[in-house]
């Protein structure tokens, strides 16, 4: 399925400014990975990727449409605020949704995560998301924003790997780390 963005002189499609690449190891461990152009208009692709990568997961509707505007928000203030290459990354666990959007931007520490927020348009994300922090690109230089979704607690399928914790949460490990 395509979605096409018609401009006067040619038709970008999705897939034009955000590409899948194979699975692999970022910021959020092994992760459905996007390259994601520089460009405003891949926000909305990276939504649609998100939200129909969800749909097929048997994702609820309500949980798949908030990560979707999660990371058209990530993606948007990626475009804005960050520099190239920019990733986009998608993984679950039992009861999470883990959205990580890197960049080549130099590792920040802010004193102030809520002043990060706000300066880097972030404002609407953080609302949407359980949690919200900035992760440093494992083995690159280069800062990931990372939010978690809190889904429906799913009964255990075969071959499910992700151990939960005595609590219920769940433990989202990066590779190499």
């Amino acid at each position: 399925m395509t979605t096409d963005q018609s401009t006067s002189q040619y038709t970008v499609r999705d897939e034009d400014l955000v590409w899948a690449l194979p699975p692999m190891c970022g910021v959020l461990g092994a992760a459905y990975t996007w390259y994601v152009r520089p460009d405003p208009r891949s926000a909305a692709a990276a939504a649609r990727f998100v939200e129909r990568l969800l749909g097929l997961w048997q994702t609820e509707d309500t949980v798949a449409a908030q990560a979707a505007m999660a990371a058209a928000e990530l993606v948007s203030s990626a475009v804005e605020h960050s520099a190239p290459p920019l990733a986009l990354e998608l993984a679950r666990g039992r009861g999470l949704i883990a959205l990580a959007v890197r960049s080549a931007s130099p590792a920040a520490c802010p004193t102030d995560l809520s002043a990060y927020v706000a300066e880097n348009g972030l404002t609407l994300a953080d609302a949407l998301v359980e949690d919200l922090f900035l992760a440093p690109v494992p083995g690159e230089d280069g800062t990931a924003v990372v939010v978690h979704i809190r889904e429906t607690a799913l009964p255990p399928g075969p071959g499910t790997t992700e151990p939960a914790t005595p609590d219920g949460s769940v433990n989202v490990h990066a590779c190499g780390v």
